[in-house]
């Protein structure tokens, strides 16, 4: 006697039926759906060649009755319009080929363009590296022959101390002033580096203008006096006070009247004067004159630039110390320019805005 089914395989047994079941059923389904397609398909053929022969009996019957020139003019008339609608299909292709091929062309043309700028933009990018690295070789030449100047003299100035002491005062004053030299251009390197960085600083005050001028001057008594340069300050020209940073106020005359010295022959004149403006008394000018040989126009244009008398032979205007007296007047705000004719001389003006509550 066979043992009986438990009711769990009872239960897998059913549910096993039933998928199989629905199985069919779903393959029963899909079956039904293919044949009623193909039915679909074939009565739209069946429609389709009735049409059309139903459209050939029409053309027969219409035919009928009619000449063979009629039938052969209608051919013709199809037959051209057949080539009329081939010939808009082919302009229309060769339309597009041409719009595609100048389309093309363009974008060649815009990077042959591109990449022609590029080339230029590097070349010159090149050229302006290569200047800026000849610029920065000589103004170090220049730097090392300014600063190798007066520490000889220095040196010199200390080996006659050691050896004729009676001349000491002499001597003192010549190390004083090759010190001061080299002070002043490490003062503009500095400063230089600080305009370059963004971090110059100005610390505004009022001061008696006249009284800057006169201090500036008497500093300068001792290098003038060697070339028998009579540097002088007018003592009528008193401006009152303006609002400024006295110590960059005094390097920019520092600056200016130690060019003068340098570049006005012997026995010349140096005078340091200030005004009122027509700005509605609102600024001060400071004019600095010497009797020099003056300045061509050419390098009138470019002698407040940086670096720009590197490339002079007789460096006219020290570059540094003119390019950074334009920066500490313009930071005032204030203008800074020159009047020069060859043959007469040069004057340098600047302006510093006036206090009127001192």
């Amino acid at each position: 006697m066979p043992p009986e089914k438990t009711p769990s395989k009872q239960r897998e047994r059913e549910k096993s039926d039933e998928a199989l079941r629905d199985s069919d059923l779903a393959s029963e389904n899909q079956a039904d759906l293919s044949r009623d397609a193909e039915r679909v398909e074939a009565d739209k053929a069946k429609l389709q060649s009735r049409s059309d022969s139903d459209a050939s009996r029409d053309l027969g019957r219409a035919d009928t009755g009619r000449s063979p020139a009629d039938r052969q003019d209608e051919r013709d008339e199809r037959l051209r319009l057949e080539r009329q609608i081939s010939d808009q299909a082919i302009k229309g292709e060769r339309l597009r080929a041409d719009t595609a091929t100048e389309t093309a062309r363009s974008h060649h043309q815009a990077s042959a363009k591109s990449s022609a700028e590029l080339l230029s933009q590097e070349q010159e990018s090149h050229q302006e590296t290569k200047a800026t690295l000849t610029t920065r070789e000589e103004f170090l030449a220049i730097v090392s022959h300014d600063l190798r100047n007066p520490l000889n003299h220095i040196s010199i100035a200390a080996q006659n101390l050691l050896e004729e002491p009676k001349y000491v005062k002499e001597l003192a004053t010549s190390i004083n002033r090759s010190a001061g030299e080299m002070l002043r251009l490490i003062q503009d390197l500095l400063d230089i580096e600080r305009i370059a960085v963004g971090k110059l600083t100005l610390h505004y005050e009022e001061h008696d203008v006249s009284e800057i001028i006169k201090e500036a001057v008497e500093a300068f008594q001792g290098d003038a006096v060697p070339k028998e340069i009579i540097l002088s300050a007018k003592p009528e020209d008193v401006c009152g006070y303006v609002v400024c940073d006295r110590s960059r106020v005094m390097q920019v005359l520092s600056n200016l009247i130690g060019n003068a010295i340098k570049f006005t022959p012997i026995r010349g004149q140096i005078c340091v004067s200030c005004a009122r403006t027509d700005t509605g008394g609102k600024e001060v000018q400071v004019s600095v004159s010497d009797t020099g040989e003056g300045i061509s126009p050419e390098k009138i244009k470019t002698i407040f630039e940086r670096f720009s008398q590197i490339n002079s032979q007789d460096r006219r205007g020290i570059g540094l110390g003119l390019y950074i007296a334009k920066m500490m007047v313009e930071e005032h705000p204030g203008r800074i320019w020159v009047e020069s004719k060859l043959g007469e001389g040069s004057t340098f003006h600047f302006t510093l805005p006036f206090s009127a509550n001192p």
